[in-house]
């Protein structure tokens, strides 16, 4: 693994600012606002995204570039097992349960079978790096952040040439990665009603 990148790696002491931030560079994220709904939405939103960030950290990296206005979540290959919906069926089911409700909690399943499914089913890599998340804060877009932020930390995740998955359910992403390197690998839906995110899987192959 190369250490020496332009860019930080999160903490721990992180967790609170990393939250807000994400908070604000996702308020149009499709998933978030497909499982958390009505009046305590935006309490379960930043629970689910404090969660993400806990799983990245215990199970992967979390990086920030110099100015910390972009942030990569990314799960190393050493966990293939290490998914989020066996994170949520063990130590934050009852958690998952009380915050998000019956409703946003059966979305939220339906969404990680779906999307875990996909994964599988993309190659046959039992070993792959998994983006878990990207973002850069609304005001700072465009600038090419989010982009070189990904570049040095692809480096660094394929310097074993193992190949990394991400997905993403905005189809206005899809361009951004393939011009990255990333190929389309398969779509599905991620739920059983019509509001539903559809969800793209996309690999790149193991190259720096």
């Amino acid at each position: 693994m190369v250490t020496n990148l332009p860019a930080r790696r999160l903490e721990p002491a992180d967790l609170s600012w990393a939250t807000a931030f994400l908070e604000s560079a996702c308020a149009e994220n499709p998933v978030l606002n497909y499982c958390c709904t009505g009046p305590d939405a935006n309490e379960q939103r930043l629970w689910l995204l404090e969660q993400v960030l806990r799983f990245g950290l215990r199970y992967g990296r979390v990086y920030t570039n110099a100015e910390g206005n972009a942030l990569a979540v990314w799960i190393g290959p050493e966990h293939p097992a290490a998914t989020l919906r066996r994170f949520l069926r063990t130590a934050l089911l009852p958690a998952a349960l009380w915050r998000l409700e019956w409703a946003g909690f059966q979305r939220l399943r339906h969404f990680l079978v779906a999307t875990t499914w996909l994964r599988r089913h993309s190659f046959t890599a039992r070993q792959q790096h998994y983006l878990l998340a990207l973002a850069v804060r609304p005001a700072d877009r465009g600038r090419g952040l989010g982009q070189r932020l990904l570049r040095v930390t692809l480096a660094a995740m394929q310097a074993a040439h193992r190949p990394c998955y991400l997905d993403t359910q905005q189809p206005t992403l899809l361009g951004f990665f393939q011009r990255l390197g990333f190929r389309l690998m398969g779509e599905c839906a991620t739920g059983q009603t019509p509001d539903a995110p559809i969800n793209w899987g996309l690999v790149r192959e193991g190259h720096a």
